[in-house]
This record gives C-alpha cells, sequence and structure tokens, in this order.
C-alpha cells in the first residue's frame, strides 16, 4: 500500500530518455549507489562542467565543442537530476562537495578545473573550498551562493506537501516554456526542442521528488555555508548575465568580495544561463581564461 502510495504516478521509462537523449559519447560510472551519466572528450587539463537546477549536462554542449581542443572536458548529470537520477540518500550537507570528490577519485583525477552554473556554482565553489587541493581554476556563472528572493517555480517546490506532489502530479509542458524563456535574456531564442528536453528530463523517475528535496534542502538550510570560500585561493571567473531573473546582478559584488583572487564579465543581454543562450561569446571568454 505505501509502496504504492509513493510511485509515481507519471513518468517516462529511463531507457526512453536515454534512447531520446543520451549522446553517442555518454558513459555511466557507479559513484555512491548511482550510474552516473558523463560526457568525457578532448585531452589536457581536465575541467569539470557542473550544470544548474532541473538541467543537465546538456546544456554545456556548445561549450564542449569549442573547449575539447584545449582540455579534457567532463560533463555530467549531477545526482537528483538528468540520466543520473535521485540519489538514494535524498539531500544532506555536503552532498554534491563529497559526491565530486569521490566521481573524481573514481575516474583518477588528482587535479581538475571547474566551471559551474546555477546549483553547478554552488557545487563548484563548495567543493574547492573543502577540497582546495584538486582544483585549479574556478569559473562560476549566475552561481547560487548568497540569499535571493526565490523566482515562482521555487516557491512551489518549497511549499508543504510539495516533495510529495512532484512525484504525482504531471507536470504542465506550457510550465516549462514559461521557466526556460524565464532563463533567457532573450525569450525569443527558446525553442520546442529545448523544452522537449528539460520536460523528459524531468520526467525520469524520481527527479521530480529529487529537485522538490533539492529546493527544501536549500530552504531549511536557509541558503548556502558560504564560510567555504574563505578557503578558496584559485584563480576565479565570475560570469554573470545582466538579465538574470532568478538571481540577481549584485550576487557578482558578493562574490568578488568572498574570493579573493577573482574577477568577473557581465553579458548585457544574457539571462540566467550564458553558457546556453550565448555559448560562442561566452566559450570564448572562459577559454581565454582557462589557458592564461
Amino acid at each position: 500500500m505505501l509502496q504504492s502510495l509513493f510511485k509515481e504516478k507519471y513518468g517516462i521509462p529511463l531507457d526512453e530518455i536515454k534512447r531520446r537523449h543520451a549522446y553517442e559519447d555518454s558513459k555511466f560510472i557507479r559513484v555512491q549507489g548511482m550510474d552516473v551519466h558523463y560526457r568525457d572528450v578532448g585531452e589536457g587539463p581536465v575541467l569539470l562542467l557542473l550544470h544548474g537546477m532541473f538541467s543537465s549536462l546538456h546544456t554545456w554542449e556548445d561549450w564542449i565543442e569549442t573547449l575539447k581542443q584545449d582540455f579534457r572536458v567532463i560533463a555530467l548529470d549531477a545526482p537528483n537530476y538528468g540520466l543520473t537520477g535521485a540519489h538514494p540518500n535524498g539531500m544532506f550537507k555536503h552532498i554534491y562537495s563529497d559526491f565530486l570528490n569521490d566521481f573524481t577519485d573514481a575516474l583518477d583525477i588528482k587535479e581538475c578545473m571547474l566551471a559551474g552554473n546555477s546549483l553547478g556554482g554552488w557545487m563548484s565553489w563548495e567543493f574547492a573550498g573543502r577540497y582546495p587541493e584538486k582544483v585549479k581554476k574556478i569559473i562560476l556563472i549566475d552561481s547560487a551562493g548568497f540569499l535571493f528572493v526565490v523566482p515562482w517555480l521555487l516557491l512551489t517546490l518549497a511549499l508543504p506537501g510539495a516533495t510529495f506532489l512532484g512525484q504525482r502530479v504531471k507536470y504542465p509542458k506550457g510550465a516549462f516554456w514559461a521557466v526556460i524563456k524565464d532563463v533567457y535574456g532573450d525569450r525569443s531564442k527558446v525553442t520546442k526542442e529545448k523544452v522537449d528536453l528539460y520536460y523528459d528530463l524531468s520526467m525520469r523517475e524520481g527527479n521530480r521528488m529529487a529537485s522538490a528535496r533539492v529546493v527544501h534542502f536549500i530552504r531549511n538550510n536557509f541558503g548556502f555555508r558560504t564560510g567555504y570560500m574563505k578557503n578558496i585561493h584559485q584563480p576565479t571567473l565570475v560570469m554573470w548575465g545582466r538579465k538574470d531573473r532568478w538571481i540577481p546582478l549584485r550576487h557578482v559584488k558578493s562574490f568578488m568580495k568572498k574570493i579573493r583572487n577573482s574577477e568577473s564579465i557581465i553579458y548585457d543581454d544574457a539571462g540566467h544561463m550564458p553558457m546556453e543562450e550565448i555559448p560562442d561569446i561566452s566559450v570564448k571568454d572562459a577559454r581565454e581564461f582557462l589557458l592564461r
């Protein structure tokens, strides 16, 4: 009875989602009880690419094509998202920084550079702060880290009962159009293919419930433990879209104040995900910073 109650009512089978959205070079590795989906392309210094909330490694597609010429680029679906799916232990303190430590160990990576967007930015700076010996450089793109007024979608996920309802309710695809348009500076750039991707991955069994748990965890802990930033001495580039409607531009100064060895670039016409919305411009800046 209880198993039936908590089983997701709607969803797309994992094999079908893989058929639609896995790459020819997609790989899977067992870490912390999950089959972690990742891509590992190119040769050179290791660069990890970490996506944001509700997203996946697909958000880095254009960056990968450029950066694989100079780096060994590893993009992954973080726990609770994409083809990796929900973490078996739910959400807990240090979930992502400890996961990244185990993931890099599993691939025998001793040192790497990091680029993270939004929630992936949090993963990046916390990992760098807790495991500084493993991180050489950091790029934070419209990164989470400081308190802000959350978007309407996150507010709904933070409501009581949202974790349970998330697995019992079929999300309307129209809501995905609204959300993705909200994170782009130029809403006309949002395509049906992009919406279909985000929608399908959200319908993987466990992902809706896991997304709600992530939001609840952040809410219950009143944000993020920014004290780890004091341990970051690596060169850090803070990228930000001026038209970000999710995390305000003023957070650039907050990161610059906390991370001493940092610099910033502001993109006037971009929103919350410059690497996806203006990939050619943003990847050029990223490459120049990483190659210094």
